[in-house]
Parts: structure tokens; C-alpha cells; sequence
């Protein structure tokens, strides 16, 4: 069979933005509504109206780039922390596991509209539709939705930094918290209110009301919260186009306390892979790069959404970078991120002094949960048989989270150490090796950033396209 006519077979390009519709449904106790009809999902005009908390019900039309949706991939998923610090060049494979699939299957499609907006949306491309087989659609679907859970959550409602839920049992988590009963995907603390966050996510070529029932149902499972918090079930529907479903029940009350310190350790779970994939970089690949002011400040991106600044729009990275180059070798600047190209990706990542430091406290941590572990139950050998390694899998997971969990706090206070010592050292002393610092990044590459990470891609190894 031949693809359709007008199949388009490029790849999206980084620098497309598009337009995501946005469904927001409030109620209690959580209950999904039915998918939105075709004529409603193409209609929608209204901006979204607030950054930062969850709006009013309705229909949202949202401005993004492909940069945000990338920083949403590349930061969530499973905890593969313990694994990843073992051998640190396992996260460049992390990171491009999470976002090629997004880049193989979706592509930019021209959306005319009268009422503003970026005239394109976002769409799954004829190799998704007609070329790809069920199961592949399946493992898709989980990329797929909880980049755009995380998207939603973090770029439009403000949430924090997030973790999968089977790596962190949020503060007022109940009896039945366990990963044997079901749990959801994610788990994060808004910082406006301190209420912690449930977030499940669903997708699928077109997703409808008896999915996301059963992702409600998850999040209703009695015993699993003792205290007040909020519940979020993300819909992504892929088909025609993509958009998304943002089911919700508020909670009331006041909320237990989640200590700075505990959300700062949230962070650098979320951005383990990053400083890991890092480390595993030849030294020689590094660059220390400088941003500006602007990328502290949610409030100066695209209406005050999004994940990240983008640095070609920011003026204070412009003047930044600027007076580096008239003051050459000056190396004391607050907001400077070490950098590198990711091996096998067209991706530059980057971290800031003080997320570096925790980051790199935490997986000192890990190394001794690691080698308490050894201890209990050794690590399978090469000879034994499928069924013995797996069974001895099972079990050092289980010992693991047991581990960890005693060693909760520890990682807490050394996170935090690690994050206060790192702002005020040098690169060249936290790295304890020479790094280039440039005022310029690489040629080709567009810049995004936020106040602790970096995030470039290059402009010329995929093509803006649409059709």
C-alpha cells in the first residue's frame, strides 16, 4: 500500500511553533467528560488565561515550540537514577529514548485561523498512521502522554519539577502508596499552595472517555493520599490532530508540609539524567556558556507559559553574552551553564552551577545506596539463567526502594548542600579540570534555557516542514 497522497515524510523542525487545544474540566469527585468533538477541537481560539494555576473549565488554545515539548521529554519518565549512575553514558541513551520517538511519529500541519494564533498545529505524521504497527502505537502513546502530562502541568499550571510516582511517595501519602496496587505517573508539589500533585497520564491515537476512566479510577484508589492534594488526569489524543484533556479535582484543606529542601531533591531527580549524560562526556566536549536574568523570570516567556525562555528572544542573555566578549576570561558570572553535545543527538544540555552540585551530592548518594544493596542481595553473574537474573532483578529493586527510603533524608540534606555549595564555587573547582568558557554557543543552534538548565538543538539537522 502507498502512503496517501500529500504524505509528508520530513521530519518537524525545532524552530516550528504550533497551536495545542486545551480542555480543562473541573469536578468532584474526579469524572472525565467525552471526547471533545472534531468541529470543538478545531474551533478553539480562546488564549489560555493563566499562568501558573489551574484556569477555569473550558477551551484553551495554547502557543508552544518544539523546544518546550522537548525539555518536557528529555526530563520525565522512570527513575533509572540508580542505574544511570552506575554507568553514566547509559543517559545519552535515556535522553534519546525520550524524545526520538516524538520526532519520528509528529509533524507540523498548517491550521488556518482568523483569530490569530501560529497557523499550524500539531499532528501525527503517515509513518505513525499508516506505517506503524499496534504495539509500536501503544509504546508511543506512553511517550507521548506523559511528555504532554508534563508540558501541561509544569509549562501551563505551574507546577514544580516532577518525578515518576514509584521514585517518591509525596509528603501525606497513604497506606496504600505502593506500586504493587498502582500508582500514577508522576508526583510534584505546586509552589504556590505546597499541595502535592497526582498526575496520570493517558494517550492514544483517539483517546476517549473509557481510557481515561480507568486513569480516574487509579487516582481514586482509596488509602493512596491521607491529606489534601490535587488530581490530574492528562488526555493526549493524537488522531487528525493532537490535543489535550486536562481533567482535575481540586483539593481543599491545608496541605502537610513539603519542605523546600524535599521539592529541591524533586528537581535534581528530574534532571539526573542531564548531569549524568554530562559527566560521561569527554572533558574536552564541555563549554561553559552564559544566559541572562530573563530566564529566572516565568513571567517574560510567551505569555507567561511555557517550560523554557527561548534565548533568541531574550534580551538579558543578548546583553550577557555581549559584555563576555568585551571582558574576556571573566568567569564569575551567577548564570552560567556547563554544556555539551549529547552523543548520537542533535541535543546540547546544560546545568547551572548550583543544580550541578546537587545533582552531583545525589548521586553520591546513590553510589552508597548502590553499594548497600551489593551487600544484601550480590548482582546476578553472567552464567546465571534468564529466569534467575530476573527473579534477582525483582528482588534488588525491591531492597533498593528499601534502601532509599532509609536514606531519604541523607539525600534530602546532602541535595541541598550540594545546591547552596555549588552556586558559589567555581566550574574549573566543581569539576576539579580546566573547562573552556565561551560567550557564544555553538553556530546553528537554537537556545533555550530556564534558571537551571540549558537546552539547544541544531537548526539544520532536521527541516521545518509542514503540509
Amino acid at each position: 500500500m502507498l502512503p496517501r497522497r500529500g504524505a509528508a515524510g520530513s521530519l518537524i523542525g525545532i524552530s516550528d511553533a504550533f497551536d495545542v487545544p486545551v480542555f480543562v474540566r473541573r469536578s468532584t469527585p474526579l469524572t472525565p467528560d467525552v471526547r471533545p468533538k472534531p468541529a470543538l477541537v478545531s474551533g478553539v481560539v480562546t488564549p489560555w488565561p493563566r499562568a501558573g494555576e489551574v484556569p477555569p473549565s473550558g477551551a484553551y488554545r495554547v502557543g508552544t515550540t518544539w523546544r518546550d515539548v522537548i525539555d518536557a521529554a528529555i526530563s520525565v519518565g522512570r527513575d533509572r537514577t540508580a542505574w544511570l549512575t552506575a554507568t553514566p553514558s547509559l543517559a545519552w541513551a535515556e535522553i534519546l529514548a525520550r524524545r526520538s520517538p516524538l520526532s519520528a511519529y509528529l509533524v507540523r500541519t498548517r491550521h488556518r485561523s482568523s483569530t490569530g494564533g501560529t497557523g499550524f498545529t500539531l499532528a501525527p505524521n503517515v509513518v505513525y498512521t499508516d506505517g506503524t504497527e499496534a504495539t509500536a502505537k501503544a509504546a508511543f502513546g506512553y511517550r507521548a502522554g506523559v511528555t504532554m502530562a508534563e508540558w501541561a502541568c509544569r509549562g501551563l499550571m505551574g507546577l514544580g519539577a516532577t518525578v515518576h510516582a514509584e521514585a517518591h511517595a509525596p509528603t501525606g501519602a497513604g497506606r496504600e502508596w505502593s506500586a504493587t496496587g498502582g500508582l500514577p505517573d508522576l508526583v510534584g508539589y505546586h509552589p504556590s499552595t505546597g499541595l502535592p500533585w497526582l498526575v496520570e497520564a493517558k494517550a492514544s491515537n483517539r483517546l476517549g472517555k473509557q481510557v481515561l476512566a480507568k486513569g480516574a479510577q487509579q487516582l481514586r484508589r482509596p488509602g493512596l493520599m491521607d491529606g489534601p492534594h490535587v488530581k490530574v488526569l492528562c488526555g493526549t489524543s493524537l488522531a487528525d490532530r493532537v490535543f489535550v484533556t486536562l481533567d482535575v479535582e481540586e483539593g481543599t484543606g491545608t496541605p502537610p508540609s513539603a519542605s523546600e529542601d524535599a521539592r529541591l531533591l524533586t528537581l535534581a531527580l528530574s534532571r539526573m539524567p542531564l548531569y549524568l549524560a554530562l559527566v560521561a562526556m569527554p572533558r574536552r566536549s564541555w563549554s561553559v556558556l552564559p544566559v541572562g536574568a530573563g530566564v529566572t523570570e516565568r513571567g517574560t516567556r510567551r505569555g507567561g507559559i511555557g517550560l523554557v525562555t527561548l534565548l533568541e528572544e531574550d534580551r538579558s542573555t543578548m546583553d550577557e553574552r555581549e559584555t563576555a566578549r568585551r571582558e574576556d576570561g571573566r568567569r564569575d558570572r551567577r548564570l552560567d551553564m556547563l554544556t555539551g553535545q549529547v552523543p548520537g543527538t542533535d541535543l546540547v544540555v546544560g546545568l547551572s552551577r548550583r543544580l550541578f552540585g546537587a545533582c552531583a551530592a545525589l548521586a553520591r548518594v546513590e553510589v552508597a545506596v548502590a553499594a548497600e544493596v551489593d551487600h544484601e542481595l550480590p548482582r546476578p553473574r553472567s552464567g546465571d539463567g534468564d529466569g534467575e537474573a530476573e527473579r534477582n532483578g525483582r528482588d534488588r529493586w525491591l531492597i533498593q526502594r528499601q534502601v532509599e527510603r532509609g536514606h531519604w533524608s541523607d539525600a534530602v540534606g546532602r541535595t541541598r548542600d550540594g545546591f547552596d555549595e555549588g552556586a558559589g564555587r567555581s566550574w574549573e573547582d566543581l569539576l576539579q579540570s580546566p573547562v573552556t568558557f565561551s560567550p557564544d554557543p555553538r553556530p546553528g543552534f537554537l537556545e533555550a534555557a530556564t534558571e537551571d538548565t540549558y537546552l539547544a538543538v541544531d537548526a539544520t539537522a532536521v527541516s521545518a516542514v509542514q503540509r
